[in-house]
C-alpha cells in the first residue's frame, strides 16, 4: 500500500472515531487535535475550550488546564506535530484544499501571502493567537476564541443549522464568526495548509515538541544534491535540506517520498 494512502486511511478513520457521538458514544476524552466539541457527532472535548475554561474570568481550574496539556504533551513527545498530518480532521480538509492551493499558488494574492519574504514571521501568529485569545482574553473577558472559531462554525454551527432548521438562535458573535469562517476558507484555498501555518492554536501547542519528539524527520545533508524536489513537495513550505526538527514540520512524509536518493527518512531518537 502506498505511503500517502496509509496516511489518508489514518485521517479518515480518525475522523469517524472523532464523531462516534452520532452513535451515542461519549468518551470523556479530550481531542489531541483541532475539532469542535459543539459538533452534534462529537464524542470528546475541544482542548482549546478546556484551556479557556481553566482560566475563565480570573479563576483557575487545574483539571481543565492539566488534562488537555497532558494529552497533547504525551502525543507530542512521541510524534511531535505528526497529529496535524495523520489525525486532525482539519488537516484532512486542508489536504483536499491544498490541491487547489498548489494549482493557483502563482496567483498574485497567493504569492503575497504564501511566498512573501516575511512569510516566516507570519507563522508566529498562531502563538500570539494561542496566548491572547485562549488565555488572556478568557482570563479578563471570558470565552472568545471558541465563540468565533472557524472550525467550530464548520463542524458545530453549520451541522446544527442543517439538523435543526428554524431552531437555531444566533448570538451576537455569529456575524463575526461567519466572516472569520469565510476568511478561513479563502486562506486554505489560497495557501496550502494556510490554517496550520499561521493560525492553528493546537498546532502552536504541538510545534515545540518537534524539538524533543521520539519520531522526527532526518535529512542526510552531506549527500544532498539540492534538487529541491523535497521542498516542492512540502505542504508547509519548509526548506527541507536545512531543516532540523523544524517546529513547522507535520511529519507527513511527502519529502521522504520525493527524495530520489532516499536521503530523507523517519528517525526514531
Amino acid at each position: 500500500m502506498k505511503f500517502q494512502r496509509k496516511r489518508l486511511i489514518s485521517q479518515v478513520l480518525l475522523f469517524f472515531t472523532a464523531n462516534l457521538g452520532a452513535l451515542g458514544i461519549k468518551t470523556g476524552f479530550c481531542y489531541p487535535f483541532f475539532y469542535c466539541h459543539a459538533c452534534p457527532a462529537a464524542d470528546a472535548a475541544c482542548p482549546l475550550r478546556a484551556l479557556e475554561q481553566s482560566v475563565y474570568k480570573q479563576s483557575f481550574t487545574w483539571r481543565f488546564f492539566v488534562y488537555p496539556l497532558l494529552i497533547i504533551g504525551f502525543i507530542g513527545t512521541l510524534t511531535g506535530r505528526a497529529v496535524c498530518a495523520w489525525a486532525c480532521p482539519i488537516g484532512l480538509l486542508q489536504r483536499g484544499t491544498g490541491r487547489v492551493a498548489r494549482k493557483i499558488k502563482k496567483h498574485p494574492i497567493s504569492q503575497k501571502i504564501g511566498h512573501h519574504k516575511l512569510e516566516h514571521y507570519f507563522r508566529y501568529t498562531k502563538y500570539v493567537l494561542l496566548i491572547s485569545t485562549i488565555f488572556i482574553t478568557s482570563w479578563f473577558i471570558g470565552f472568545y476564541f471558541t465563540d468565533v472559531c472557524p472550525v467550530g462554525f464548520l463542524t458545530g454551527t453549520i451541522p446544527v443549522l442543517i439538523l435543526n432548521p428554524g431552531m437555531f438562535i444566533p448570538n451576537y458573535f455569529f456575524p463575526i464568526a461567519l466572516v472569520i469562517f469565510v476568511l478561513f476558507l479563502t486562506l486554505i484555498f489560497l495557501v496550502e495548509r494556510g490554517w496550520c501555518r499561521y493560525f492553528c492554536p493546537v498546532g502552536a501547542l504541538l510545534a515545540p515538541f518537534n524539538k524533543i519528539s521520539y519520531l522526527s524527520i532526518k535529512v542526510n545533508t552531506t549527500e544532498c544534491a539540492q534538487c529541491n524536489l523535497c521542498n516542492d513537495s512540502c505542504p508547509m513550505g519548509i526548506n527541507i535540506p536545512t531543516m532540523h526538527r523544524d517546529p513547522e514540520c507535520i511529519l507527513c512524509g511527502k519529502c521522504v517520498i520525493a527524495c530520489p536518493k532516499k536521503l530523507i527518512t523517519y528517525s526514531k531518537v
